[in-house]
């Protein structure tokens, strides 16, 4: 698990395991998004699974899956939602944690300043300088 923090509420990573979880729960992690489709990639584990263990766990699995590449406004919409009413901190997870960052990103472009925003993601490791045009018309 490579995980990179984007703000004291939300710090997102690739892939996650059962193992994984332990970690993440000894960190003080309330909630897991999981913003990947189930066999999206061969052996991927499915998300029934990291959601069984994490409620094992005391922590709350939320499944949004969303295509890379394709994020709607009515996921960016969703992901606000779940965002705003999740116990933070947040774990969120897909195949690179490129997902998770454009869906933070994209839901609090009408919030934070779009320079925060695209620093906070940078100094995380996600580029995401070719969102500034739609981050923009979120405003």
């Amino acid at each position: 698990m490579k995980f990179a923090k984007i703000n004291n509420e939300l710090t997102v990573s690739d892939q996650i395991t059962i193992e994984d979880l332990k970690e993440i729960h000894a960190q003080g992690y309330k909630t897991i998004f999981c913003n990947r489709p189930d066999q999206e990639s061969e052996g991927q584990l499915a998300f029934s699974l990291i959601e069984k263990e994490a409620q094992n766990l005391g922590i709350k699995a939320i499944h949004q899956p969303v295509v890379g590449g394709q994020i709607s406004d009515v996921d960016i919409i969703q992901f606000d939602a779940y965002f705003k009413v999740a116990q933070k901190p947040v774990f969120a997870y897909c195949r690179t944690g490129t997902r998770c960052s454009t869906l933070w990103a994209l839901s609090h472009a009408s919030t934070l300043p779009i320079d925060d925003i695209l620093s906070k993601t940078q100094n995380a490791g996600y580029d995401l300088s070719s969102l500034r045009d739609r981050l923009n018309a979120l405003k």
